[in-house]
């Protein structure tokens, strides 16, 4: 078996730092999960038990009649918090959701595939999986700086950012998964920002912070090397959700040839 890329007690304590951070450094978060939801105005689905993984219970809580029982499950405890657990363990019958929504936790898993069985077989035959993460492309000034700054200064580059899959990949994991007509697409989004700080807190709090089980402190010339290339004129920087959409198969159903993209 090989080394696991991520730590089970850091993906904690991300998703720790990221529920108790202000609601208003939640804001990609907040858009990741708004983009779910309202697919939701496009799909017709009568959902009376969900599960919302990560971000995002009190926006679907808001879309769904008061009776619709909607269970919140994170990594960490947290406000509003009903289920601790990871995403390959989770604590969920087979055949019980309607619905599945994952935001904010999926960067980071070492078996994503895995992870979307459980999901799928979580739901009822018809019930329905909306996930986002980050994808490829996301936080790419930042590498690029990291990079340049630590191998002119060390000549070498230590692994200090999650590895990103891109939206190809993402539906081919949902077919993998046996979700029916999966579905992924991307959004590009740049920010503008004045300080590497403010980038740091946004980082931490969409609970995308350093997840990697082997940590390499970093020199302490490169992050003043690093400090100082990004004190300057305000800089953009890019994040690229990608999101996917899949169905739990029907009995007799017949499955799909491949998952398509770009469709929302």
């Amino acid at each position: 078996m090989s080394d696991p890329i991520f730590s089970r007690s850091r993906r904690r304590l991300v998703r720790s730092i990221a529920l108790a951070a202000p609601a208003d450094s939640q804001w990609l978060l907040d858009r990741m999960t708004e983009e779910l939801v309202d697919r939701l105005d496009f799909i017709s689905i009568d959902a009376r038990s969900a599960l919302v993984i990560g971000h995002g219970a009190k926006a679907l809580r808001a879309k769904f009649p008061h009776e619709t029982q909607i269970l919140s499950c994170d990594l960490a405890a947290g406000p509003g918090v009903d289920i601790i657990a990871e995403e390959d363990r989770l604590p969920i019958a087979d055949g019980s959701q309607d619905l599945i929504m994952a935001c904010g936790t999926l960067d980071n898993i070492d078996d994503l595939p895995g992870a979307l069985i459980l999901m799928r077989r979580a739901l009822k035959p018809g019930g329905l999986f909306l996930g986002a993460l980050l994808g490829a492309g996301s936080l790419s000034q930042l590498r690029a700086c990291t990079l340049k700054a630590e191998t002119e200064l060390t000549g070498q580059m230590a692994l200090r950012f999650h590895p990103q899959i891109d939206v190809r990949s993402a539906g081919d994991l949902l077919f993998r998964a046996g979700f029916s007509t999966p579905v992924a697409d991307q959004e590009n989004i740049s920010v503008t920002y004045s300080n590497l700080g403010r980038l740091r807190a946004d980082v931490k709090a969409a609970g995308a912070s350093n997840a990697l089980s082997m940590i390499q402190p970093m020199p302490r010339v490169v992050a003043k090397a690093l400090r100082a290339s990004m004190l300057g004129a305000p800089f953009q920087e890019e994040f690229a959700p990608i999101y996917m959409t899949g169905w739990a198969p029907v009995a007799g159903e017949q499955r799909p040839s491949g998952p398509s993209k770009g469709l929302f």
